[in-house]
């Protein structure tokens, strides 16, 4: 593919890299990545288990770190990086929040159900929500959404959801902070 960049990367390879991240990263940080990516893959089996994964200092201390280690599925170097993108300063609020929502969407069948919000819960809260608080807190925030979206489309009635697709929680969202979203890539590695 032609000259090495980095470290057994060839422009080439930076270049699919760099559109595979929708342009959120640059060469420089790419590069790093890479780095990092090959610190992690003990073995250079071209790929991070969960074990490598887990330890990552700042994920390993997430509530969520068995989920999003299972959402990877051992990415290779292209997947870690789309993994990490939407974290970017530069990656939209839309492709913040549709990484948010495939993380909470624990089934995978395009939609956070009830079921997936109780697993989520339990993820974050542990046993310090019981079982009708788990209901009760879901069935508020399907209500609230639900009654957004009659809002937001002019209708006196909402129907209550018992889903959330990816627009439904992207207006559940609409107002939330995501600038604590950010992670930095050290180029000087």
């Amino acid at each position: 593919m032609g000259q090495a960049a980095s470290g057994g990367l060839t422009q080439g390879d930076v270049d699919e890299v760099i559109a595979a991240s929708k342009g959120v990263f640059n060469q420089a940080e790419i590069e790093a990545l890479y780095k990092r990516f090959r610190a992690l893959d003990r073995g250079r089996k071209g790929y991070i288990s969960p074990e490598e994964f887990l330890s990552i200092p700042e994920l390993s201390i997430n509530p969520l770190a068995q989920r999003l280690v299972r959402a990877a599925e051992c990415p290779n170097f292209r997947d870690f990086v789309r993994l990490v993108a939407p974290f970017s300063p530069r990656a939209s609020r839309d492709d913040r929040l549709a990484f948010i929502f495939s993380v909470y969407d624990v089934d995978g069948d395009g939609y956070i159900s009830r079921e997936d919000m109780a697993m989520m819960l339990k993820q974050l809260a542990g046993s310090s929500l019981s079982e009708e608080d788990t209901h009760a807190i879901i069935s508020r925030v399907l209500a609230q959404v639900g009654a957004a979206a009659a809002t937001s489309t002019s209708t006196s009635t909402a129907a209550p959801l018992e889903r959330l697709d990816l627009p439904a929680f992207k207006r559940a969202l609409a107002g939330a902070d995501l600038s604590n979203m950010v992670v930095e890539v050290n180029v000087d590695l």
